[in-house]
């Protein structure tokens, strides 16, 4: 399977330093090992910045998220134990794809980002998954293609996961719920806002398991700042407000989430354990 031409739509075949198809496009990988397939007017979209990327790549190590990727692991275990392509849409720095691929060996593992800064981090992450800087609109991946699509705090492109997942294949999302992240907004803002989380009932798809987590833990002042910056609240946030958690030596902070797994419908192939 992995990764189709944007140019053509057709497979395309990965080389040491290269992935071609059968009609001579040819696309670079970088030293970075990831490979561009931004066309038009999506190649001059950037994504998160080099210094987001890093931050998000300190708060994952810390193992400030390992509950989140313990859960999202356990999900797919139980519905999808036989998967054999994955595709990570927003992928990020590949904290979740990396584990996914380590739990399922037998596994193609694909991660997307529109950010090739992210994907440059994501090389620290090892070679267990291929990576390409395309967007989640007009993913690189053929149709009915993929046994589990992920979206896990990224864009929400519902008309191309319908078109990736196969039957009886599997869409896994983790949304934020109203309290995700509320002691550091309240650190920060002055009036800060609860979440406003929205549960998305999808056409074509029936919703398979849906599971609440919530934990707190508290964050020494340079994860904190990673923390923050590793959130779309650090482009919006002045320069003053982002200075104040320089005074925090250390906060409990509420992580609270929604992990909803959807199974397209006309049939399913994978039977729960």
């Amino acid at each position: 399977m992995g990764f189709i031409c944007p140019v053509c739509g057709e497979n395309l075949i990965e080389s040491e330093k290269s992935y071609s198809c059968c009609h001579a496009h040819l696309f670079d990988k970088a030293k970075k090992g990831y490979v561009n397939l931004l066309l038009g007017r999506d190649a001059s979209l950037h994504g998160d910045s080099k210094e987001m990327a890093l931050a998000r790549y300190e708060i994952m190590q810390s193992g400030t998220y390992a509950p989140v990727k313990n859960a999202v692991i356990a999900l797919l275990q139980t519905y999808a134990p036989a998967a054999r392509v994955i595709a990570d849409c927003g992928c990020g720095e590949g904290y979740y794809t990396a584990a996914i691929a380590e739990a399922f060996r037998q596994a193609e593992v694909l991660g997307t980002d529109i950010s090739k800064e992210v994907l440059a981090v994501a090389k620290r992450r090892g070679n267990g998954f291929k990576r390409a800087v395309a967007s989640s609109f007009a993913l690189p991946l053929a149709s009915e293609s993929c046994d589990v699509a992920l979206n896990i705090f990224s864009p929400f492109a519902k008309e191309e996961y319908a078109r990736i997942i196969q039957p009886g294949g599997f869409l896994l999302m983790v949304i934020p719920l109203e309290y995700h992240l509320w002691e550091l907004k309240q650190a920060v803002y002055e009036k800060p806002y609860l979440n406003e989380p929205h549960i998305p009932a999808l056409t074509g798809f029936s919703l398979a398991a849906q599971e609440r987590l919530e934990y707190q833990k508290t964050l020494p002042t340079r994860q904190l700042i990673d923390l923050f910056g590793m959130t779309p609240y650090a482009i919006k946030t002045s320069p003053a407000d982002k200075e104040k958690l320089n005074a925090v030596s250390a906060l409990k902070i509420t992580f609270s989430v929604q992990l909803l797994l959807y199974q397209k419908e006309n049939e399913p192939w994978i039977t729960k354990k």
